[in-house]
């Protein structure tokens, strides 16, 4: 119970919607058992184990990013691919994605992911020109975020963002 209160605001409501759904399902596939035809009991089936599945991939994407908070170091990257889902009057477009490159320990590393409650991608295209900031986890360099909100223009931006994230990562990077 003390790593739901390690949660993000977002995921803790996911979750807490899972839990119910969980519950609900529960007691009703168990109360009607006997009297419910095999497709109810095998959609219940899927609600139960669906929800199931959705807490421990919501939990281990808050694992990785509470490591990356805590063991994170800085590179520079490339946008490769920037893509908006546009759909009209929704606001953070939940199918945005981007996939990035950049070099960590002599090694280049690709890396891809689609918008969540952690990181937000903007509807505006960003320079695919220049360098971003890549945030990643020392021990495991493949848990990264390229992060928008810091382009590097010119050799000095990254010794300035060095700076501001040498005590520890700043309130808006995501």
């Amino acid at each position: 119970m003390t790593d739901f209160f390690d949660f993000q605001d977002g995921p803790k409501i996911k979750i807490l919607i899972l839990f119910l759904v969980l519950i609900c399902s529960m007691y009703y596939f168990f109360k009607n058992y006997k009297t419910l035809d095999f497709q109810p009991k095998l959609l219940l089936c899927i609600a139960i184990l669906g929800s199931i599945w959705l807490f421990f991939q919501e939990k281990e994407e808050n694992k990785d990013y509470n490591n990356l908070k805590n063991n994170f170091a800085l590179t520079t990257g490339k946008i490769e691919k920037y893509i908006v889902v546009n759909l009209k009057g929704y606001k953070g477009n939940p199918g945005n994605s981007i996939k990035f490159k950049y070099v960590c320990n002599n090694e280049t590393i690709e890396n891809s992911y689609y918008e969540s409650y952690i990181v937000s991608i903007p509807d505006a295209k960003p320079d695919l020109n220049i360098s971003y900031l890549v945030i990643y986890e020392r021990s495991n360099p493949e848990n990264s975020y390229i992060l928008l909100n810091y382009p590097i223009k010119n050799s000095d931006d990254f010794e300035k963002y060095e700076n501001m994230f040498r005590d520890k990562i700043p309130e808006d990077i995501f």
